[in-house]
């Protein structure tokens, strides 16, 4: 599993440390960068992470185009998230994931974090997922989806029945999905029919 990669961004010496020693105590994480300044965040460009932890006092309008090209809309798969780190919630051009509270406790804290990145490796997983299936059995699963039979599917896309059940076995098996109501919600969910289509 790739470790949760981290960025910081704090002018207090004490306030950052601090947050590096709570980080730490979460496995498979690592601290890639720290920065203590507006001028230092220009190389934030350079460096991938999956979070960024920053104070929104070392925001100016430089910095905000640095980090809307780092990032993305919030849980975007492959691209940085923003964690803010300020006494209160502050209303910025970036999206934040989560809101630290500089008062906050380390229990506090490291709850935060344990769930972005729960909710990240849950992305990557499903992402996975859907990578491991061929194509020919993402148009499986689409017609199970939509609630064709085995012969339907077969007759559809001109194979034999006996090789429908085969792909059917095979998708069954890489999702861990056993029934037609749960695949038909992971083909939703990952775009392989709209919603709509079931109806």
């Amino acid at each position: 599993m790739p470790k949760s990669t981290f960025i910081i961004c704090e002018k207090s010496y004490i306030v950052r440390k601090g947050l590096i020693s709570i980080i730490e105590k979460i496995p498979n994480t690592q601290i890639v960068q720290q920065f203590d300044s507006e001028d230092e965040m220009k190389n934030l460009s350079n460096i991938e992470s999956d979070f960024i932890v920053i104070n929104p006092n070392l925001l100016n309008k430089e910095t905000i185009n640095i980090l809307q090209n780092a990032g993305s809309p919030a849980g975007s798969e492959g691209n940085s998230q923003f964690i803010s780190l300020s006494e209160k919630s502050e209303i910025t051009d970036i999206n934040w994931v989560e809101f630290i509270n500089i008062n906050d406790s380390q229990n506090t804290i490291l709850t935060k974090l344990k769930t972005l990145i729960g909710n990240k490796e849950t992305n990557e997983s499903k992402s996975k997922s859907q990578d491991e299936i061929s194509k020919r059995e993402v148009d499986i699963l689409k017609n199970i989806a939509l609630g064709l039979s085995n012969k339907e599917i077969a007759d559809k896309l001109f194979i034999s029945t006996h090789t429908v059940v085969t792909h059917r076995k095979n998708i069954t098996r890489k999702l861990g999905i056993k029934t037609v109501p749960g695949l038909t919600i992971y083909a939703i969910l990952n775009k392989i029919i709209n919603i709509n289509d079931t109806e």
